[in-house]
């Protein structure tokens, strides 16, 4: 099986992307839903967020107030570093748990964060998502409704695109001059021959 870790900048159109490739039958793990759960789930994890963080970041129905946290680790490194250093490992393993039970010659682990997480010495291949820093500012504002600041603040909290292109071992355009399904087909066909 070939693990193929799918990364990108917001906007890029990762989500698009990883829906092709679910589309053309590959399975494909995405990392932000998965951390979501497991920190709702994880007892363990559960419990080192209490103690580190407080009851304050628990809802009244111990749920985990997402907004709460993020609030938190969006504005301190220290913080955020402490957040990743016990989802990154838990995310890691039900990957490798969810592997197990996939009946496919190539899985995708979709992931804004591979590179700086870590991540892509745990892959075979790494595809990056790209698109025109405008045309991303663009989708993000129209997506989550949000600012032209409050996308750029966030376009700058991550890796520079150009560094996560050099990085990767495929890079799939999304500025709308390429047929992205013809993009896909033609890292699947390299990676697979």
């Amino acid at each position: 099986m070939l693990k193929i870790g799918l990364t990108g900048g917001i906007g890029s159109g990762k989500s698009t992307v990883a829906n092709i490739f679910l589309n053309l039958g590959f399975p494909v793990y995405i990392s932000d839903i998965m951390a979501s759960i497991i920190m709702q789930e994880d007892s363990n994890i559960r419990m080192q967020l209490r103690n580190h963080f407080g009851e304050s970041i628990f809802n009244s129905d111990e749920s985990l107030n997402k907004k709460k946290l993020a609030g938190i680790i969006f504005n301190d490194p220290d913080e955020l570093g402490f957040v990743n250093s016990i989802i990154h490992p838990a995310v890691m393993k039900d990957f490798e748990d969810w592997c197990t039970h996939q009946d496919s010659q190539l899985v995708v682990f979709e992931s804004a964060i591979l590179f700086e997480g870590g991540f892509e010495q745990l892959f075979d291949y790494v595809v990056c998502v790209n698109a025109d820093e405008e045309l991303r500012i663009q989708r993000v504002m129209r997506r989550d409704n949000v600012s032209r600041n409050a996308v750029i603040e966030r376009i700058q909290n991550q890796m520079d695109a150009r560094e996560k292109c050099m990085k990767s071992d495929f890079v799939i355009e999304t500025n709308g001059e390429m047929d992205l399904k013809k993009q896909v087909n033609a890292v699947i066909m390299q990676i697979i021959k």
